[in-house]
């Protein structure tokens, strides 16, 4: 499960989620030295949001292992309504307060419009299910966003979403997760670009047993 690279509006926090914007080169550049570490891998399947950034980002992955993509609407990012694609100085200026107040309540509290991390967790968590179902014994891809992979992650941890911003997920982050029967194990979490560099094993790619 990895996370798309840098977008193009990156340098300011944003409130991307749906907002469709592009990777930037250094984004493209992140994926690439993901896709040169796990190109020599047995990987059956590669699946991300239908948003460009994922898309692109998964796309550097697949290649390679000549793959097509699959694309779920249901793997996109939280929806931030109103604040769709704003930095927090925009987000501030133009609603007072109102960030902090979501982030203090992660779980129940929403943009203007948008959802919250519980409402999240109930578009991801089923379609991530039906997804690994699809591939037992084999090794897949879920290429996402930062609040898609923790969502996830806490629930295969069976973390409280409120905690979920504990879990690291950098551009380009990469977590390896290993399924025994219906148990996960997360073998690998919020590893950097740079250290996909090394070669990765292929029995330490995301298998579905």
């Amino acid at each position: 499960m990895i996370r798309h690279g840098e977008t193009a509006n990156a340098g300011k926090v944003r409130f991307n989620g749906h907002h469709d914007v592009a990777l930037s080169e250094r984004g493209r550049e992140q994926l690439r030295l993901v896709s040169d570490a796990l190109k020599t891998c047995s990987i059956e399947a590669v699946y991300s949001s239908d948003l460009k950034r994922t898309m692109e980002s998964a796309r550097i992955i697949a290649h390679p292992h000549a793959l097509e993509l699959t694309t779920f609407p249901e793997l996109r990012e939280l929806s931030f309504g109103e604040w769709e694609g704003l930095s927090l100085d925009e987000v501030e200026e133009q609603h007072p307060g109102k960030y902090l107040k979501l982030f203090e309540n992660i779980d129940v509290e929403r943009p203007p419009g948008g959802e919250s991390f519980l409402e999240l967790q109930k578009r991801v968590v089923p379609k991530f299910l039906e997804i690994i179902r699809k591939h037992p014994s084999q090794s897949i891809v879920i290429l996402a966003h930062g609040g898609v992979n923790r969502t996830l992650l806490s629930h295969l941890l069976e973390m409280p979403i409120k905690k979920m911003f504990r879990l690291n997920q950098e551009y380009a982050a990469v977590n390896i997760i290993q399924f025994y029967g219906d148990e996960p194990v997360v073998e690998l979490l919020g590893a950097d670009h740079h250290l996909m560099q090394r070669e990765v094993p292929p029995q330490k790619i995301v298998k579905f047993q």
